[in-house]
């Protein structure tokens, strides 16, 4: 929870969020933060942490996809991403509608069946197509060095993990009845503190201040 920090700490220092998209990433993370820290106390008293996971699924899709709106420099990809934030807000909401037909029944809230996989297929859509564009259009001399490679790269890792694990976590995923699935309980975990370094070590591509200034 806390390695958030680092990026969100990092995209202040060197003044990233100058740029749109990095100010987006910055709302993300703020945002990601906020709910993780929101998730932990929840769970230190013994309530239903679920429920947050599942408010979070379409706000976290939303902000991610804004990235992709902002980088994106075709004009009907940018639409296309316009119009997957509504239509997958409705399907989470159906989702979550669905797999918990008693929504007051806070304490028994169950995880998402089928939003956590839509979400990360259309983020890896999202970022595959955007370095396919980058790479044909040969624009970015080296990508290494170019700090948006880093943060898609980070996307990239991030959902390959969910993709696989999430409809393992909604099966496992229940409060007071929680499945013990062994070493993948902390798969999505380690992917996203690897997505966390590599958004860092973009950001950390910016100038620092004083040189953007000069």
């Amino acid at each position: 929870m806390f390695l958030t920090l680092l990026p969100i700490v990092l995209i202040w220092q060197r003044k990233a969020y100058r740029d749109n998209t990095f100010l987006i990433l910055g709302i993300y993370l703020i945002v990601k933060f906020m709910i993780d820290f929101l998730m932990f106390d929840w769970a230190s008293h013994k309530k239903n942490t679920v429920m947050l996971y599942n408010f979070n699924v379409p706000i976290r899709y939303f902000l991610s996809s804004l990235l992709f709106y902002k980088e994106l420099e075709t004009r009907r990809f940018k639409q296309w991403v316009l119009i997957s934030i509504p239509l997958f807000t409705a399907f989470s909401v159906w989702d979550t509608l669905r797999t918990n037909p008693w929504l007051s029944d806070m304490h028994n809230h169950r995880m998402v069946l089928y939003s956590t996989t839509v979400e990360s297929l259309l983020m890896l859509f999202w970022v595959l197509l955007y370095f396919y564009k980058t790479i044909r259009a040969l624009k970015i001399p080296n990508l290494l060095i170019y700090p948006f490679f880093w943060v898609c790269s980070g996307l990239l890792i991030y959902y390959s993990s969910f993709l696989f694990i999430a409809p393992l976590l909604h099966y496992s995923s229940k409060w007071e009845e929680w499945l013990e699935i062994g070493f993948f309980t902390y798969v999505p975990y380690m992917f996203e503190s690897v997505s966390i370094i590599l958004f860092s070590i973009g950001i950390a591509q910016f100038p620092k201040p004083q040189h953007a200034e000069q």
